[in-house]
C-alpha cells in the first residue's frame, strides 16, 4: 500500500511539473537624462514562434535564423495590437527599435519619448493570450529606482501602477 501511494504520489507530482507554463516579462524603465521610457519585452522563442506562425500563416524557425531582421516587421506589427501604454491619462506613441536572440529568448525593444516624470502608467500588455489560456505577463515599471510589478492574466490584460512624488 505505501509502494503504490509512493508510485501515485510521484506520477501526480511529475505531471504537475510537466503543465505547460506560460510566462513573458516586460521591463518599463523611465530615464530622466533621456526623458524617455525604455521597454524591454523577453519571451520564450517556442511560444512567440508558434503564435506567428499561427497569426501571420507563416513556418519560421526562430531558432535558426541569423538575425531577427526578417521578422521584425511582424514583431513590430504583433506588439502594436497587443501592447499599449498611456502616461498620465495620455496615450503615448511606442516607437519600436528591434529585436534580438539571446538563447530561446526573444529581446523586443520599444521606446516612449518626450516622457515627464511620469506618476501614472495605464498598461495593457495581451501578448500571447490569444494563443495560451494560462499566459501571464509580468510587466515591471521602474521610475526613479522604484519598481512596480504587475501581473497580466487573460480577462486582467489592463491595469494601472501609480508612483508618488513629493
Amino acid at each position: 500500500m505505501l509502494y503504490s501511494n509512493f508510485i501515485i504520489g510521484f506520477f501526480w507530482m511529475l505531471s504537475g511539473m510537466l503543465h505547460p507554463f506560460y510566462v513573458s516579462i516586460t521591463d518599463l524603465v523611465y530615464k530622466e537624462d533621456s526623458k524617455s521610457v525604455q521597454i524591454m519585452h523577453k519571451v520564450f522563442v517556442d511560444d512567440f514562434e508558434q503564435t506567428l506562425n499561427k497569426h501571420y500563416n507563416v513556418r519560421l524557425d526562430i531558432l535558426a535564423m541569423e538575425s531577427t531582421t526578417e521578422i521584425d516587421e511582424m514583431v513590430k506589427d504583433y506588439y502594436s495590437k497587443r501592447f499599449a501604454v498611456e502616461i498620465d491619462g495620455k496615450e503615448k506613441e511606442i516607437t519600436y527599435i528591434g529585436s534580438e536572440l539571446e538563447e530561446n529568448v526573444l529581446w523586443v525593444y520599444q521606446e516612449i519619448y518626450k516622457v515627464r516624470k511620469p506618476k501614472l502608467f495605464r498598461i495593457t500588455n495581451t501578448v500571447l493570450f490569444d494563443e495560451f489560456d494560462t499566459q501571464s505577463n509580468l510587466v515591471h515599471t521602474e521610475v526613479g529606482g522604484e519598481i512596480k510589478t504587475l501581473r497580466m492574466t487573460e480577462g486582467d490584460g489592463t491595469q494601472e501602477v501609480e508612483f508618488d512624488f513629493y
